[in-house]
């Protein structure tokens, strides 16, 4: 018997931590200097992907939020700024305790 699970659904937290990644990503993106182009470029990402991920919109092919990215998209992210993913998951965090999140 093949049992089936509720559909998440976002809950405050979830919401904050998505605003907070989606600022964190522009902010870091432009403290490197760097476009969304350019980071698209260095993660192997398309320049909408990026876009999406820093204004928090679901991505319409997967139905995944865009602040709720893939394992593969944080991948990405770490090699394009040159972080291993704990230091990316630790930034994020220290960006929302410093906005009081």
């Amino acid at each position: 018997m093949l049992l089936c699970m509720p559909k998440r659904t976002p809950t405050a937290h979830t919401a904050e931590v998505a605003s907070a990644f989606a600022s964190w990503l522009r902010q870091r993106r432009e403290g490197a200097g760097m476009t969304q182009e350019d980071l698209a470029h260095r993660a192997g990402l398309s320049r909408n992907q990026v876009q999406n991920l820093e204004n928090n919109r679901n991505n319409n092919a997967t139905g995944r939020s865009s602040a709720n990215p893939s394992l593969d998209t944080l991948l990405a992210l770490e090699a394009a700024f040159g972080l291993s993913l704990g230091d990316l998951l630790v930034e994020v965090r220290e960006f929302m305790d410093s906005a009081g999140r």
